[in-house]
């Protein structure tokens, strides 16, 4: 995968990565989340939430979601339809880290966890009130 992708980059893109989305997801093992992501950092610029499983999971968590999603592309398109855009290129910084060290996937540390009293996952797993 990696001399298919070092031809493409040489053959399309004047050996150089492409500076859009699509152009990101055309390479092989590109997907969206990838591609958001180098857009901000390659780039510098934001165009659209870099959404892996910490966020996925984090953002349904916490209800940030109208319903919840199954796939992480469909809780970026959630989350983009109210975050506000400049806060796009942090989320997936401030929420992959969160969700290492505080909301895991398995037991996750919601007795000490700050958001207890606005998240309603955490709300249920300590049998607190919202406040």
């Amino acid at each position: 995968m990696i001399k298919q992708t070092s031809q493409i980059l040489r053959d399309k893109f004047n050996d150089d990565i492409p500076d859009s989305v699509d152009g990101l997801c055309s390479l092989p093992g590109v997907g969206p989340k990838m591609a958001y992501l180098a857009m901000n950092v390659a780039w510098n610029k934001v165009a659209g939430i870099g959404v892996d499983t910490h966020v996925h999971r984090i953002s349904n968590r916490l209800g940030w979601v109208k319903r919840p999603t199954k796939q992480p592309e469909g809780t970026r398109k959630a989350l983009e339809e109210w975050l506000p855009t400049e806060l796009w290129g942090e989320i997936n910084k401030l929420l992959v880290g969160f969700g290492q060290q505080t909301c895991q996937p398995v037991r996750p540390k919601c007795d000490s966890c700050l958001n207890q009293s606005i998240c309603p996952f955490g709300r249920k797993q300590t049998g607190k009130k919202a406040s």
